[in-house]
């Protein structure tokens, strides 16, 4: 029976894939062994390093979600609710828990029961879905902020056109 400790390898829907794609390549695309998300050294997070983030960057992101208080361990239910709305069976989403069958019905069993007559949909249009609803809902709320165009610069004169003049990337 798995535990908490069991290495086990589970689905990486295309959405997060993308969006660790991204992260990737905005940090000098790393190689393949390197930690997704290090400590500054380089390093495994701590406890303390868990704890802070989930106090400066998981929190704030749950408020400004308008969620109701969550853990991050609530993402795994997300995630294995997304499996039962595809309609996998009892023992891929057992699997991708880290459960027993048994265990997985005892936890998940009302939610078969109550997606019984729903249509099979796809977790990455759920999570797409979602994401442009929260988009277009944070749109309507937020007041549109006046982006404010940098001054033009002059550069020194040049045999050849200067075909950037935006300001420069570290600015």
């Amino acid at each position: 029976m798995p535990t908490a400790r069991t290495t086990r390898s589970v689905r990486l829907l295309a959405p997060l894939s993308k969006d660790l794609k991204t992260l990737r390549m905005q940090r000098g695309r790393p190689g393949d062994e390197e930690l997704i998300f290090p400590r500054p050294d380089g390093e495994p997070w701590r406890d303390t390093d868990w704890r802070n983030w989930r106090r400066r960057v998981f929190q704030p992101a749950v408020e400004a979600a308008g969620l109701e208080a969550i853990r991050p361990y609530d993402l795994r239910h997300s995630f294995v609710l997304l499996l039962i709305a595809e309609r996998r069976s009892i023992v891929d989403v057992a699997r991708q828990a880290g459960h027993s069958p048994s265990m997985a019905l005892n936890t998940y069993g009302h939610v078969f029961d109550e997606l019984e007559d729903a249509e099979p949909a796809s977790a990455e249009d759920l999570i797409r879905d979602a994401r442009a609803t929260w988009c277009d809902l944070r749109a309507r709320t937020l007041a549109p902020k006046q982006i404010e165009t940098p001054p033009e610069r002059s550069f020194p004169e040049s045999r050849r056109p200067d075909s950037n003049r935006g300001p420069l990337h570290y600015e």
